[in-house]
């Protein structure tokens, strides 16, 4: 390439001074209270150190130089894009950029690195090589990690780097050699170590994963390494069978869910995750009632268990390969939204489902607007002032929709956030499907709120039956659409009013859903900061009243709890109910009918 002068000498005051001494004096100098000011300080550093024609040895001192800045700074980082629902804030978007953009820049030195040592092999070369590839993993880990967690596209190409470059240490019998891993306890840990962390890394969902889960996650770490295989031979078990096509750009996929028409070769590797399913289910078993276990000297609570046993092997919505979809699924999400468009007499719809929509075409069929929840003048049943709690005194309406201006959610009771709540009655491309949910697309633009474990409720077309579902995952596709998966829960729903009595008064009624899986009745209530079960209930559907309690709890989620319930119309006919363990009991002149 030529190179004027003037070029030449803006290049030349633009150099950073990589020189061991240089670079401690710069990093003890970096803004650390400012973790945003140290991050883009650091990128923009290692973008000039990269474009640079650096000493190789003094390339490789400067990254080992700030990895400690860089490790303390990732968890300050991480914890914006932890646990968080779409669309995502300007301040969460701007984080994910800067963390991505940082880790990017610096796994692309160390590449730099790996490439030239590769290609020169210099006097004593595998040392450094095998410490480059070492710090590749760390690095690509977390880029993967923080993709996952902020249901971001992974970058092209990173999975072809990643297999290429544990073929080379496999190649070169670097496998089992060992470095600092600059966390806390300074620990070293081999190559294959951090391999085996970036696959399990790379394989965690969103759901259920909020900060102290995933710190829970790092700090037993050793455990889940320990139990994982790396194999050359497909094994016994497929549930927990992750096959590793080396020669492809593909993550880690679940044997038999994805078409794969790559021959059995050594280039084609499996990630048992055998072992980890068994402990992670023997933990499960122990917690009985309680919502935590202690595991040495850490504590691992029940959801971050249960969010791993789905993450580290197949559960029962990943059974078989879905089918190729086609055409558009009507949507709707959250609860409360589910519940008044159920309930509105004139639903504005389609005549016949759509098969192109075109770009310029908005495709949401209505926008339904509620007027705010703590209005207390309206009182019918979506403006409400209070659902009792059992103190009579909390406003429990307050605490589910509750929302700060600057798009953070609260960490509880996130589902149907916002004063004003404009719902979005949109439809979604399919893409699969199987019998246990859909696979679905929805332009990101357009998306009004969608999170994991997010209810949600579609159909095929205006004529069709509404199937309740829950948000397994999503993540954007990287073309200007959100994607997200949907486990099927209820292909019956009915929009219905729950009260319950406290000192001789009846609440006001809560809008719920009422659901029917396989004759067991279901109810779909908001998660509360207060216990309903074992309490006297009325169900409400139009003008039909039926005395029901809460039975055995389904399914909890941050967002709503699912319960099977009874009917009962005395107090002796529940204990009895009780006592025998009797069937829920359905009469034909009740709301039950409408199922």
């Amino acid at each position: 390439m030529n190179i004027d002068s003037s070029s030449k000498q803006n290049n030349t005051t633009r150099i950073f001074n990589i020189h061991p001494v240089a670079v401690k004096k710069w990093v003890e100098e970096l803004p650390l209270g400012s973790t945003g000011e140290s991050s883009k300080q650091l990128y923009h550093a290692l973008k000039k150190v990269n474009q640079q024609n650096n000493s190789l040895r003094h390339h490789l001192d400067f990254l080992e130089i700030i990895t400690p800045t860089v490790t303390l700074l990732y968890p300050r980082l991480s914890r914006h894009f932890t646990d968080i629902s779409l669309p995502l804030s300007t301040k969460t978007r701007n984080v994910i950029h800067v963390t991505i953009s940082l880790l990017t820049e610096i796994l692309r030195s160390y590449q730099i690195i790996l490439k030239i040592l590769a290609t020169k092999k210099p006097f004593g070369w595998k040392k450094l090589f095998s410490l480059a590839l070492h710090r590749s993993f760390i690095y690509t880990s977390q880029i993967l990690c923080v993709q996952r967690l902020a249901y971001q596209p992974h970058t092209k190409g990173i999975w072809k780097n990643v297999f290429g470059c544990y073929q080379h240490a496999k190649k070169l019998k670097l496998l089992n050699k060992k470095y600092r891993d600059f966390t806390k306890n300074q620990k070293k840990t081999s190559i294959e170590y951090e391999f085996k962390r970036l696959l399990l890394l790379s394989l965690l969902s969103a759901d259920n994963l909020e900060q102290k889960n995933m710190r829970e996650v790092h700090k037993l770490m050793p455990l889940w390494i320990k139990n994982s295989d790396i194999l050359t031979k497909e094994p016994d078990d497929k549930k927990t069978c992750f096959t590793l096509n080396l020669l492809s750009d593909i993550p880690p996929y679940l044997i038999g869910t994805r078409k794969d028409n790559t021959q059995q070769s050594i280039n084609r590797h499996y990630l048992s995750t055998n072992k980890l399913q068994k402990i992670l289910s023997n933990y499960l078993n122990k917690m009985e009632d309680n919502n935590a276990i202690r595991i040495q000297k850490n504590i691992l609570s029940r959801s971050t268990v249960q969010s791993l046993l789905s993450s580290w092997s197949r559960n029962r919505l990943r059974t078989e390969i879905r089918k190729e979809g086609a055409g558009f699924m009507d949507i709707i999400t959250g609860l409360t939204a589910i519940h008044f468009v159920l309930e509105q007499q004139n639903q504005p719809v389609c005549d016949e489902a759509s098969t192109v929509l075109h770009d310029n075409i908005i495709d949401f069929e209505s926008t339904l607007t509620i007027e705010p929840i703590n209005d207390s003048i309206k009182d019918d049943t979506l403006n409400l002032d209070y659902f009792l709690s059992s103190s009579n005194e909390e406003d429990i309406w307050g605490r589910i929709y509750d929302n700060s201006l600057d798009g953070n959610l609260t960490p509880a009771h996130w589902t149907e956030t916002g004063a004003h709540k404009i719902f979005n009655f949109a439809k979604s491309i399919v893409l699969d499907y199987s019998e246990e949910g859909y696979h679905l697309s929805v332009n990101a633009i357009k998306v009004n709120s969608l999170k994991n474990n997010e209810l949600v409720a579609v159909r095929k077309d205006a004529t069709a039956a509404w199937t309740l579902a829950q948000i397994k995952w999503l993540h954007f596709s990287g073309k200007g659409d959100v994607q997200f998966g949907l486990g099927i829960l209820s292909h019956h729903v009915l929009p219905v009013h729950v009260r319950y009595q406290a000192n001789d008064t009846l609440s006001k009624p809560l809008p719920c859903l009422l659901g029917l899986d396989r004759k067991k009745i279901m109810l779909f209530i908001p998660a509360l900061p207060t216990d309903l079960k074992d309490k006297k209930l009325q169900l409400e559907h139009q003008a039909q009243h039926s005395e029901i309690y809460l039975k055995d709890k389904i399914l909890t989620t941050p967002a709503f709890d699912v319960y099977e319930i009874l009917e009962t119309q005395t107090e002796d006919n529940l204990l009895s109910q009780k006592v025998n363990k009797l069937d829920v009991i359905i009469e034909t002149d009740t709301i039950w009918e409408n199922f």
